[in-house]
């Protein structure tokens, strides 16, 4: 996590971004092949989740450089991602945790004498994962370019930020100038009783009163008579409710012209990832405007626009992506919160440190370099190049102190003793009894499609971290009563595990589900096919090098 977060502050996904449109030109296809590619690269080291999270920012980048609609892109972004966690041992959070249990290995399998299995080199499973890789890029290059995620460019107006608000939020990004007159029924009254007569359509985007700018206006904020209002929205629902509460249109922006030049102020997006406190809580109690600085117009679920007085009662949900209104500075502070993933990169404050990419590149291939060829375990390797990054620079102790997702971590430390409890109490000689009873005898190779299909199905209920847990023991216990090789049943077991591409709730598929407007349908046919693809080559893959 240290070492991902340290090659993106370097400003590496601007100059990605550079280069997949020099060598993609203007051909979606050609783009979406170098994308899933270096998705998939990437993500060999970097784990799915934080690859996605990564490239996020960069389809954003290519959606604005080239109005190729960015549903075009992130589904076969995501799962090319997914795929590539298989490349190495570090890629995917099933096969982190599978070497950590192989170490215990001996209190897995029902054997008389104590049998100490070696875990997995780094590279051990690239010849499968690049299979894997390889016919899942070829799947999604044909599959996504026919189905209803397809690129749709009519000029580059369809990647500016207003049009991409004005189409699936419904809000105009025109911005009015607005008085109080001394009559209007707004005055004396608070923001919140403001917003409650607005249009949905309609939204404050910043009030001026007593020489004073208050921008976003809390909802408690009296409004005086005179003060100035900016009401982003289409020109005839501002004259009309301008008319009907006895305000006066401006005929341009004076008070607020500075405070909302673009170069200062705009719109902007950001998703509920499944890791956010806030998740099951109301909009409200988030309280944006005060925390954060910034001005929730709407939220986007799905097929689904809540806006309006319904926002503010709606429950938060992973995958809900928020449409947003604040100064750049505002939001630069804001793409740090880990409860919040920021879509919009292409502000005018973004900070990179481009002068740390030769200390960033250098950590990283030494902490390989020192895997591969030095004889170092995974952790130490890596620990060094993470380490090193920090002494140089490139990131900051508290910087890599944030990056770190604690709440995996201890997710980790809580489900590897559980995989123990479940050997010591019996229960995973029962399950492979269960499974596979002394009176059947079946070919190694249909068990280890069956124990397959069993994690895969698993994982879609638990996480692909507790399928592989909870399988990894039941899995050793039915090699070794087949006399099959029990590493490579856990193995299995471990690869599987990542095959959760149908469901939604998956933490991949929910980081993209919003910003791409992919139904559940949309998974489902797709992650579907995919998901019998990956069974099938692995499968086979782990027969040909197993």
């Amino acid at each position: 996590m240290i070492i991902s977060a340290g090659l993106d502050s370097t400003g590496i996904t601007v100059r990605m971004t550079k280069w997949l449109l020099q060598f993609g030109g203007e051909s979606p296809r050609k783009i979406l092949v170098l994308l899933m590619t270096a998705a998939a690269l990437s993500a060999s080291f970097m784990r799915s989740t934080g690859t996605v999270a990564l490239f996020m920012p960069i389809v954003n980048r290519i959606n604005t450089r080239t109005g190729i609609d960015r549903s075009y892109f992130l589904l076969p972004m995501a799962f090319s991602a997914v795929l590539g966690g298989m490349l190495t041992m570090v890629g995917s959070g099933s096969l982190i945790v599978l070497n950590s249990l192989l170490k215990n290995a001996y209190r897995y399998v029902n054997s008389p004498k104590v049998i100490h299995y070696a875990p997995f080199e780094l590279f051990s499973v690239f010849p499968i994962g690049f299979m894997l890789a390889v016919s899942g890029i070829i799947y999604l290059y044909f599959v996504c370019a026919r189905s209803p995620v397809s690129a749709k460019k009519s000029g580059s107006s369809i990647g500016s930020t207003k049009t991409h608000f004005k189409k699936f939020y419904g809000k105009d990004g025109d911005i009015f100038e607005v008085r109080v007159a001394s009559a209007s029924v707004l005055a004396g009254g608070t923001v919140k009783n403001l917003e409650i007569k607005l249009d949905p359509a309609l939204s404050l985007i910043c009030m001026q009163q007593d020489q004073e700018i208050y921008f976003p206006p809390l909802r408690g904020t009296i409004i005086k008579p005179h003060a100035l209002l900016a009401i982003m929205g289409s020109k005839e629902g501002v004259l009309a409710f301008a008319e009907a509460n006895g305000l006066k249109v401006m005929p341009k922006l004076n008070a607020f012209a500075e405070m909302l030049h673009p170069a200062r102020a705009g719109l902007s997006e950001a998703v509920v990832p499944p890791s956010s406190q806030f998740v099951g809580q109301e909009a409200r109690e988030l309280h944006m405007r005060r925390n954060y600085n910034l001005h929730v117009l709407a939220l986007c679920r799905g097929d689904t626009i809540i806006q309006g007085e319904e926002l503010n009662k709606v429950v938060l949900r992973a995958g809900d992506t928020l449409g947003m209104f604040s100064t750049w500075e505002a939001l630069y502070d804001f793409q740090n919160n880990p409860d919040f993933f920021v879509l919009t990169t292409t502000f005018p404050r973004e900070k990179t440190y481009p002068k740390k990419i030769p200390s960033a590149l250098f950590f990283f291939v030494l902490a390989i370099a020192l895997v591969v060829f030095g004889g170092y375990s995974i952790a130490v390797g890596l620990f060094i190049g993470a380490v090193g990054m920090i002494a140089t620079g490139v990131l900051s102790v508290d910087q890599a102190y944030e990056k770190v997702s604690w709440k995996t971590v201890f997710f980790l430390a809580g489900l590897i003793p559980l995989g123990l409890v479940m050997q010591t109490s019996g229960t995973a000689e029962w399950i492979a009894d269960y499974m596979i009873p002394d009176n059947i005898k079946l070919a190694p190779w249909i068990v280890q499609a069956c124990l397959a299909l069993a994690a895969s199905i698993l994982a879609l209920a638990v996480s692909n971290i507790g399928a592989t847990v909870l399988m990894v023991p039941v899995a050793m216990d039915l090699a070794f009563n087949i006399g099959a090789d029990p590493r490579i049943f856990a193995l299995t077991v471990g690869l599987a595990s990542a095959s959760t591409f149908i469901v939604q709730s998956n933490q991949v598929n929910s980081l993209i589900a919003g910003p791409g407007g992919y139904s559940s349908r949309t998974f489902l046919v797709i992650g579907g096919g995919m998901t019998l693809i990956y069974l099938v080559v692995m499968l086979i893959g782990l027969q040909i090098f197993f």
